[in-house]
């Protein structure tokens, strides 16, 4: 039934199924090899480099100002090029300012974590926030030039080098710096063949294209997209960050992992849909100020693929996190299973809510994201309050899922082209 409601000649469909497919294979392998990470590296391990991503994410968010997200709307390459060399400018100044930071108050920021182990990898975060801006504009050139075939390639080798470099290091070395190795190395073998084998270059060349033009043009991206996706983020990222203090490392350590395991099929899917989402969305709305049909062929096609394995998730997880991975880690299949309903409706609104960015209502967009913040805090500080690692999971899912429900109404409603009316209600 899945397969048939994906037949069809589309391009649309079928830039859908290279990613996916091409996807598939990089996302099957770190899966592949959990059982052994988890034989090679313990739950502490697992939380270190979760809370050190989890730094890296929050930081980017301001790194290129979100300009990153305009690459794909204007018309003229010239004006891509200066949106490009903008946002290199921005993410050197605060990958500068970020180990300035870290140099000075490297101490103060270990102790304000809760965790010690993490002051040396500090020194790391200002080049991961650089290398991972980066990496960020190459894919969205790849994808404003239809590459997907190359991006669903790229994939492949990215999640290779991870985890051949997390397995090397962990089997030979016994150190936990192979998690934080492979992600390293993944982008920048990524960038390396992009830029050797694609004509993404040209988009880095120099142009006379004002900067200041462009930075006024597209201001909505750091004036409401900044700020609401840090909402976005540190609402994401709350529960690692309160689980590492509050609780201990080897229960962030449990959840990062089941995180991780859970959201590389969701990504799979949700992610390569987004890809090509994004780009035919963008083109509808452009020629026809709406894009409901896309927008619903895209809700169904993501229910459909989703509500049976989250199901299964649902009912089974501890049993299946215990046999796959070890007893030690049951605790994280019952965190999953916590985490089931919420996770299922992020699969979903995860490639729907670009809407918000083709139809520039990032305003509304920072209103949501507010308040999902907000909720976040409140329903996290119940758990912590009770002591309770269940009932701060069970809030925060509880609260994440009445933003998402929320949040998909108005993106259909702006996908129908309602904005002008939406913004006179």
């Amino acid at each position: 039934m899945i397969f048939n409601f994906f037949k069809g000649k589309s391009e649309y469909t079928k830039n859908i199924l290279t990613l996916v497919t091409g996807t598939g294979s990089a996302q099957l392998i770190p899966i592949i090899i959990s059982p052994i990470l988890t034989r090679l590296y313990s739950p502490e391990d697992f939380g270190l480099i979760a809370l050190y991503l989890s730094i890296v994410s929050i930081i980017s968010i301001f790194a290129t100002g979100r300009y990153e997200f305009a690459v794909m709307l204007p018309k003229l390459n010239s004006e891509v090029r200066a949106i490009i060399r903008l946002s290199c400018f921005l993410a050197l100044i605060v990958s500068l300012i970020t180990f300035l930071i870290v140099v000075i108050f490297n101490t103060e920021i270990s102790k304000l974590l809760g965790n010690e182990d993490i002051s040396v990898w500090l020194y790391f975060i200002p080049g991961s926030v650089l290398l991972t801006s980066f990496y960020q504009l190459v894919n969205y050139t790849m994808i404003r030039e239809k590459q997907f075939g190359v991006l669903a390639k790229n994939k492949v080798i990215v999640s290779t080098t991870n985890a051949s470099t997390q397995l090397g290091v962990g089997y030979f070395f016994k150190s936990h710096f192979g998690l934080l190795l492979g992600n390293v190395l993944g982008q920048l073998i990524s960038i390396f063949i992009i830029i050797r084998t694609t004509n993404v270059s040209e988009y880095f060349k120099a142009t006379k294209y004002p900067l200041k033009k462009v930075a006024y043009k597209y201001k909505k991206f750091p004036q409401y997209d900044v700020p609401s996706v840090l909402m976005n983020t540190l609402a994401n990222q709350m529960p690692l960050l309160v689980l590492g203090k509050f609780f201990s490392l080897s229960v962030l350590g449990l959840y990062s992992f089941m995180y991780k395991i859970l959201m590389m099929p969701i990504n799979l899917l949700s992610n390569s849909i987004l890809d090509v989402f994004k780009q035919k969305a963008t083109e509808d709305f452009n020629n026809n100020r709406e894009c409901k049909g896309i927008y619903t062929e895209t809700f169904y096609k993501l229910t459909l693929l989703g509500v049976i394995p989250f199901s299964i998730l649902g009912m089974f997880a501890p049993e299946l996190f215990s046999f796959i991975f070890g007893d030690e880690w049951k605790t994280a299949g019952e965190y999953a299973q916590i985490m089931s309903p919420m996770l299922f409706l992020k699969f979903i609104v995860n490639p729907l809510s670009y809407t918000f960015y083709i139809a520039q209502k990032q305003n509304v967009d920072l209103i949501f994201q507010i308040l999902l913040f907000i909720l976040t805090f409140f329903s996290l500080s119940i758990g912590v309050l009770f002591d309770s690692v269940d009932l701060t999971l069970a809030a925060f899912s509880a609260a994440s899922s009445i933003i998402y429900l929320i949040y998909l109404g108005f993106s259909y409603r702006y996908s129908k082209g309602l904005v002008e009316n939406a913004a006179q209600t």
